[in-house]
């Protein structure tokens, strides 16, 4: 069974489909069988998808789930090593629910503001009440579009209230990152020595340490 993440989070704009795009892309260039899922309407990493492949870039697999995603996700994993999930906001409460019923880790992008922390706070109820069903499931804060504002020194002081540990590094809002998706390209092939790859890379370190062997540690970069 793949190591599944759940890119999840109510409000807009926080960069969740740049998130699950970046992280799928990074790990497949590594050798590893990626799945991203594409469970939001909008259905961004599937466009995505189309781009790479009009213009021949080699890119992971991208399949649109629905409603059923916890009925379909176990039986589309199965073939892989990871699965990146991009779920929708406010209004995909079913599918949320349903990824996160059958997902390892839920990554909860926010952005740089103490307003993006406070409405994290329907999230992290969302995630509160799969717990309690899955204690199992980890959870970790991804700070978006970040800088070295007061604003975002804000932002992080207010998660730490939050109650699901926030995750030391951060992705700012680099112009790297819509480059590369406009060309369906991860940033850490379009742009492998940029700052944007850099930090996609080490939030990529944050969070492989959940998973174990599937990533050997011995790895450089």
């Amino acid at each position: 069974m793949a190591w599944t993440l759940a890119i999840a989070g109510q409000k807009g704009g926080t960069g969740k489909s740049t998130l699950a795009v970046s992280l799928a892309s990074w790990w497949y260039s590594r050798g590893l069988r990626v799945l991203l899922v594409d469970a939001d309407p909008q259905g961004t990493s599937a466009t995505w998808a189309e781009v790479a492949a009009e213009r021949g870039h080699d890119a992971p697999p991208v399949v649109q789930l629905g409603d059923a995603i916890r009925r379909d996700l176990p039986r589309l994993s199965a073939a892989h090593d990871v699965v990146v999930v991009d779920l929708p906001g406010r209004a995909g409460g079913a599918r949320t629910a349903g990824a996160l019923l059958v997902a390892d880790v839920a990554v909860l992008p926010c952005g740089p503001s103490a307003p993006d922390a406070w409405a994290l706070a329907g999230t992290v109820d969302a995630l509160r009440e799969v717990q309690a069903l899955r204690p199992e499931l980890v959870a970790r804060v991804v700070l978006t579009r970040a800088d070295r504002s007061s604003m975002t020194r804000a932002a992080r002081e207010a998660l730490a209230s939050c109650g699901v540990e926030v995750l030391a590094r951060s992705l700012g809002a680099r112009v790297a990152v819509a480059e590369a998706l406009a060309v369906g390209r991860g940033v850490t092939d379009h742009a492998p020595g940029s700052v944007a790859a850099l930090e996609l890379r080490a939030i990529a370190d944050e969070l492989e340490v959940l998973a174990g062997p599937l990533f050997p540690r011995e790895d450089t970069r």
